[in-house]
């Protein structure tokens, strides 16, 4: 119940919401608490150390098991959350680029632009232009 609160939520403030969330996070129950948990995080800055601390691992052991489960880390994840509702909010709004990189968890808009870079294959401004 909590969790569809929070997906209403977000898609009642223009966020991905529910029906994209779903095909971007795996279905693997047991890694359930770890998906919503960053679900309902990612825009706050969380790290592995949160999220491990969340479901009650060590951030060494959880991220081992996730990776070896989905292929991925705990932080490519979080990363992965964040770039997308990056991406859907560049399409999606007017706001600035430094805006966004807030908007999704970033404290360090270089840090943002780094990463966007390396996930994307070039600028946040350039991939909106490209997607309008």
């Amino acid at each position: 119940p909590e969790a569809t609160v929070a997906h209403e939520a977000s898609e009642n403030s223009g966020t991905l919401g529910d029906r994209q969330t779903d095909l971007l996070f795996p279905r693997v129950p047991e890694f359930s608490q770890v998906f919503e948990f960053i679900e309902a995080n990612y825009n706050k800055g969380i790290t592995l150390c949160d999220v491990a601390k969340e479901v009650g691992y060590s951030s060494a052991y959880l991220t081992n098991k996730v990776k070896r489960e989905t292929g991925r880390t705990v932080n490519r994840w979080i990363i992965e959350r964040r770039m997308a509702e990056a991406l859907f909010l560049l399409r999606s709004t007017n706001r600035s680029v430094e805006q966004i990189a807030t908007a999704v968890g970033y404290q360090n808009t270089c840090y943002f632009f780094r990463q966007f870079r390396q996930y994307q294959g070039t600028t946040p401004q350039v991939w909106r232009e490209k997607h309008l």
